[in-house]
């Protein structure tokens, strides 16, 4: 079919202007129903909601305003009938005058940029009120563009002399985006900016000095990304209260499910694929979703603006789309900001973390910090740290936890395990001496030969070396697979390539994820395509006579698992060597062709 037979509506990938979406026939996920939660007398007129980046935060605050603001009243039902919002018919909607400060717009080069940007940033968000309500007057032309205090302050002001009620919405988007850019940058900035005195609190005290008494803010609602700036924010708005952990707020941002088995068909011809809207749901699963922000939620959320920019490839292409193989450009610098956490607390809390990765365990901990202040301590315990990974999204609540009382934390997806795996190789491999002075023998690899015993004798070797210097504390398949990933990662050019966990589609089987995949003479007539599933055991149970079994077993497992994702689909036409490698403690005791 084509998309004017089927209609096909427009995605919205890197759209944020819900008041649009309509008019350029935009498809969107319905989120209009948590708005019942903000008019609900048990929570607070001042919540503070944080997610992820890429999340979809932006467009809920767009809708917020479309919904609330007294200017879109002649729009509600261009904009939310259909909705489900709509269907309950609250009196409150289009009954505040709303400002909303977008903060991601703050330039953060150095303090006196960023000074001149934030006062820009209200200036620009009085200006869209000003064009909203023509009839109201403020002249802010005479005031210094250094003191965005008093030019707050004389808004509402003057706001109160023009309506004369408390009636004033304001909306808050990325309120931490500016200062979370600082603090991977300059760090006595940040101090500077959120200590006593500073921008943030002074900024924030004005806010709440306008909701009491004879204040003109009804109600505010804030948006960002962690908790490492919301202590400035409490100490001079100490009404506010973070709902990040509600479960009635658990899927206001990403997308869950049921919202992409609607959304798919509206974004891409799934009748000229071939396949079904769930069929696409099931391939973007393990890469995309996993997360979860209330220990009481009964549901996960895939990242919304990963799951739009692969919708937008796979309509582009008309072909099913292996997810892994396209991420979204935004999240290219995650990397980046996941080592720069672990760089703010000191190495025995990072080794500890990264040790509890490479066993495959979740992390517990008593509760999340919801404030945390680096003018108070320089460096992150762990609770601090893993809460910083939990409000960025490289942690998500456990949803299988057996706890009995504290929270347990899990990596959400591959996408983030491959982080994590990554991170690990900078901080705690290749930084070792003994880690970097051994090499894998890829040389029957390379001359596409049957017998990899060579390579297998050299695992054995390097493995030895590392566990007995204890570059690797504790050894478990995990740990396996990343240290034999990232020595022969060193070796990548142009006719070799590692993949870790590589996806693959595996015919009435779903989604799989192959241990090792090597590529030799990539590009060339004699390209070859190693398949490699791992295997660990330790020394005692593979050794001792009631470990016999388990010996079999984990043979047989490799083998049968190997051999399914040999008939991948990824792997049609090509020419392949799949192989089952399981090792006791450092020995490889078994490496056999499939």
């Amino acid at each position: 079919m084509s998309e004017s037979t089927i209609k096909l509506l427009n995605n919205p990938y890197g759209q944020a202007s819900f008041d649009s979406f309509r008019h350029k026939n935009r498809a969107f996920a319905d989120k209009s129903l948590i708005i019942k939660y903000f008019d609900d007398d048990s929570i607070s007129d001042y919540p503070v909601l944080l997610r992820p980046r890429r999340f979809g935060k932006s467009t809920f605050v767009q809708m917020l305003k479309c919904y609330y603001d007294i200017s879109y009243g002649d729009r509600y039902e261009e904009l939310f009938s259909g909705t489900k919002i709509h269907e309950e018919n609250l009196p409150t909607h289009n009954s505040y005058h709303v400002i909303d400060f977008d903060f991601s717009r703050v330039n953060t080069d150095n303090y006196e940029t960023l000074v001149d940007s934030f006062f820009s940033v209200l200036v620009l968000g009085i200006d869209d009120f000003k064009r909203r309500y023509p009839e109201f007057k403020f002249d802010y032309s005479k005031f210094n563009q250094k003191d965005s205090v008093t030019l707050f302050n004389y808004f509402t002001n003057a706001y109160l002399n023009h309506f004369n009620t408390k009636n004033l919405y304001v909306l808050i988007d990325e309120y931490d985006n500016f200062a979370n850019e600082i603090l991977s940058k300059d760090l006595d900035l940040f101090l500077s900016i959120t200590g006593k005195n500073g921008l943030l609190k002074s900024f924030y005290a004005a806010i709440k000095a306008s909701t009491i008494g004879t204040g003109c803010i009804a109600k505010t609602f804030i948006t960002g990304v962690s908790s490492v700036s919301l202590d400035s924010l409490t100490s001079g708005f100490n009404i506010a209260l973070n709902v990040t952990s509600f479960d009635c707020f658990n899927e206001y941002a990403g997308f869950t499910e049921d919202e992409l088995e609607i959304l798919i068909p509206k974004l891409v011809d799934v009748e000229k694929l071939g396949v079904t809207p769930k069929e696409i749901i099931e391939r973007m699963k393990p890469v995309y979703d996993g997360y979860c922000f209330s220990r009481r939620a009964d549901k996960t959320v895939y990242n919304s603006s990963m799951c739009l920019y692969y919708l937008t490839k796979v309509r582009q292409e008309q072909t099913f789309l292996n997810p892994e193989d396209y991420l979204d450009p935004a999240c290219d610098q995650d990397g980046y900001k996941l080592e720069q956490l672990f760089s703010l607390a000191d190495k025995e809390t990072v080794d500890t973390i990264i040790d509890r990765y490479l066993q495959g365990e979740p992390f517990n901990l008593l509760k999340l910090s919801e404030n945390i202040n680096l003018n108070q301590v320089r460096k992150y315990s762990r609770e601090q740290l893993l809460s910083m990974l939990y409000y960025l999204g490289y942690l998500t609540v456990n949803r299988n936890s057996t706890l009995d009382s504290g929270i347990s934390l899990v990596i959400p997806n591959q996408f983030m395990s491959k982080l994590f795996a990554n991170c690990t190789i900078k901080l705690k491999f290749k930084e070792s001496a003994v880690f970097s002075s051994q090499k894998l023998d890829i040389s029957e690899m390379m001359s596409v030969e049957d017998d990899l015993s060579s390579f297998a004798s050299s695992c054995t070797e390097f493995l030895s070396l590392i566990m007995s210097n204890q570059v690797l504390v504790h050894m478990k398949e995990m740990a396996l697979n990343l240290v034999l990933y990232a020595k022969l990662e060193e070796l990548s050019k142009d006719d070799f390539e590692v993949r870790l966990q590589k996806s693959l589609r595996v015919a009435g089987k779903g989604e799989k994820f192959a241990d090792l995949v090597v590529t030799v003479n990539k590009g060339t007539s004699n390209e070859c395509i190693y398949l490699i599933e791992l295997k660990y055991l330790t020394k005692t149970e593979a050794s001792d006579k009631s470990g016999e079994n388990t010996l079999k077993n984990a043979i047989q497992e490799a083998s049968e698992q190997v051999i399914k994702y040999k008939s991948a689909l990824d792997f049609k036409g090509k020419n392949i060597k799949a192989y089952a490698m399981v090792f006791a403690g450092p020995d490889c005791v078994y490496c056999q062709q499939q």
